[in-house]
């Protein structure tokens, strides 16, 4: 007959009593689970049910070592020679893994309080649709230029024949970075970002990059790391965050490409306080010279109608008042009608100066507000007060 006494007794004579766990020398039928490491056990298969890519599909295998470390306050790399664990943000050596200062990184990379703030006005510029993001390979057809951007609030933006788009942090890659880092918190704490930006936007790369062709223009234009060694290695990982809804992500990637020109008239007219001026949500000249090389084309179009105009109206006065064309009119219908031409050419006049005032005063106002703006900084440095 079986029993439980003698199986035991058996396992202790075929095995040394050091090999054993405690719980079975010592009799007990179960190892003894506190319940804090419990709870932890818990905590942990819920954050990776909430990742959107299993481990194995996980581009990036970057160990971390853990950001409570006495060797991560000081600086120290010998955990990472020891443990083969990195003791710094994946793919940027100079962030280590302290909450804060990784906090701040993937706010710094990823956020974009700009278009928050006018999320409930984008419908009036730009159609809600997050699946409006054209791949690589048809901006090319549509004559857009690919052009990499560290800056956030840029990704997905477009201005006449180029496209911003930010390139892939490596952070994004690793499945140990997100289960610690891009996680929701029970805590009130800074130190978790909220994982709908991370998702969303990895989701407008599933629709960035969905082919082959995608993948070599990404490569060409330095969008994805080299952590990803080929297609079917991005082809397997990108493909869990492709399907995801709207839900899922962050606001802002409720919508797909923006045009910038329409982004600048929505900061003019609802003057959003994280705009960086009241004119443009990106400034689009960096030189006066180009400012007024744009500016010239349509003024000279402008000009060329007016001029037409104007000589149309020299013809009309030019015809004699006794004329068949002016019979019925009278006195008075010649007098009104010379009396409006000559008041449009007044007003053309007036205006032409205007504009020959602005062609001359922008550049030299702009010349002043540099010079005092050098010269103010000057003299607050030579008083000893330090500027940024």
């Amino acid at each position: 007959m079986y029993s439980p006494t003698c199986a035991s007794c058996c396992c202790l004579r075929l095995h040394r009593p050091s090999c054993l766990p405690p719980w079975l020398v010592t009799g007990n039928k179960l190892p003894p689970q506190p319940k804090s490491q419990s709870k932890s056990k818990r905590m942990s298969t819920s954050t990776s049910s909430q990742i959107p890519f299993p481990p194995f599909c996980a581009p990036n295998k970057d160990r971390l070592t853990p950001h409570d470390g006495a060797s991560l306050q000081n600086g120290s790399f010998e955990a990472e020679n020891i443990a083969g664990c990195i003791t710094h943000v994946p793919g940027d050596p100079a962030v280590n893994l302290l909450p804060d200062n990784v906090h701040a990184h993937l706010s710094h990379h990823l956020e974009t309080p700009l278009l928050d703030e006018l999320y409930e006005n984008l419908w009036l510029i730009a159609k809600k649709s997050s699946r409006n993001i054209d791949p690589l390979h048809t901006q090319r057809v549509k004559g857009r230029s690919i052009v990499p951007t560290e800056d956030p609030r840029l990704h997905l933006t477009w201005h006449r024949d180029r496209i911003y788009i930010k390139p892939v942090p490596v952070f994004l890659l690793n499945y140990e970075f997100w289960a610690t880092y891009l996680q929701p918190s029970t805590q009130e704490s800074s130190s978790h970002l909220d994982g709908s930006i991370a998702v969303g936007f990895l989701r407008s790369y599933a629709l960035l990059v969905p082919h082959r062709l995608d993948f070599m223009l990404a490569k060409e234009a330095h969008l994805i790391p080299d952590d990803v060694k080929d297609w079917l290695q991005w082809s397997k990982f990108i493909s869990h965050f492709r399907n995801l809804p709207d839900e899922s992500v962050a606001r802002r990637y409720h919508y797909g490409q923006l045009r910038l020109s329409r982004l600048s008239w929505a900061v003019r007219i609802f003057r959003p306080q994280h705009a960086r001026t009241v004119w443009f949500y990106e400034i689009p000249y960096w030189s006066t010279t180009s400012l007024l090389s744009r500016a010239t084309v349509p003024l000279l179009f402008v000009f060329a109608g007016v001029s037409l105009a104007l000589s149309s109206m020299q013809v009309v006065l030019s015809v004699p008042a006794d004329d068949p064309w002016f019979h019925g009119l009278g006195q008075s219908g010649l007098r009104n009608i010379g009396r409006a031409f000559w008041s449009f050419s007044i007003a053309v006049i007036l205006g032409w100066i205007a504009i020959w005032v602005l062609l001359l005063g922008i550049p030299i106002a702009i010349l002043a507000w540099q010079v005092s703006w050098g010269l103010a900084r000057e003299r607050k440095r030579r008083a000893g007060v330090s500027v940024a």
